[in-house]
């Protein structure tokens, strides 16, 4: 057993027994959590992810706002979906991975549609081949495998993961009403939402916390997910100690 398992503070026991909303990133799937959901021993039966195939912040209310005393997990684009939704969750926890809480970039909006359509004339993991940035962690290779994997097989939702990125608006101010924690995680070598957007993010929240993942990017759950383990752990014992 590794040693920061038996470290485990009692509060994470009692996230691990809820339920976990999954909302997965742009060309991605509920398998970008799957390694790090292991290493904190969640049950697959507690793990129910939400397929971002839909273009509109609006589209995911129903079934996010469904998540009473879950744990609602986002990466990317979901951690956007997420924080947009924040105060209206009546979650345990909200925590985001790699979120930008900012309006989208209009000068972001070319490039977004060209990624979508290489998407269509060549596949999501060519696609995203010639655009993914360096990985980092222990094996960056395996990582970067990964990815482009999760990319092929959600090409068919690449036109809403577009439209949902590019008319997104800020959720700071939701971020500032949202009564449950707030943990957000951000890579320190995090090009695509770099880590000083995961702070403003938690620090708009009144019960946020920000952890930097050292040494890691955006893809942080995939390039060492037992990092994001220890990191979650050790933001549930400041929350204990804060109680």
């Amino acid at each position: 057993m590794p040693a920061w398992k038996e470290l485990r503070p009692m509060a994470i026991d009692e996230l691990i027994e809820r339920d976990w909303i999954l909302l997965p990133g742009t060309l991605c799937t509920e398998d970008v959590f799957t390694p790090m959901l292991e290493a904190i021993g969640v049950p697959l039966h507690q793990r129910h992810a939400i397929r971002l195939d839909r273009p509109t912040i609006e589209d995911y209310a129903e079934v996010c706002t469904r998540s009473e005393g879950a744990v609602v997990c986002g990466f990317s684009l979901g951690a956007i979906v997420a924080a947009h939704l924040a105060d209206r969750l009546k979650a345990a926890r909200i925590i985001l991975f790699g979120v930008n809480p900012l309006a989208d970039d209009p000068a972001k909006a070319e490039g977004r549609r060209a990624l979508a359509w290489d998407v269509i004339m060549k596949g999501g993991g060519a696609a995203l081949d010639a655009r993914l940035p360096p990985l980092n962690g222990a094996r960056p290779d395996v990582a970067r495998a990964k990815v482009l994997g999760m990319a092929e097989r959600a090409a068919a939702d690449c036109d809403a993961q577009t439209a949902l990125a590019l008319s997104r608006p800020g959720a700071l101010g939701v971020l500032a009403k949202t009564e449950c924690p707030v943990l957000v995680l951000t890579g320190t070598d995090d090009t695509m939402a770099p880590p000083e957007l995961g702070r403003q993010a938690a620090d708009a929240a009144p019960r946020g916390q920000f952890f930097p993942l050292t040494r890691l990017g955006h893809y942080a759950l995939l390039e060492s997910p037992a990092a994001c383990a220890v990191a979650l752990h050790n933001m549930e014992a400041r929350l204990e100690r804060a109680a």
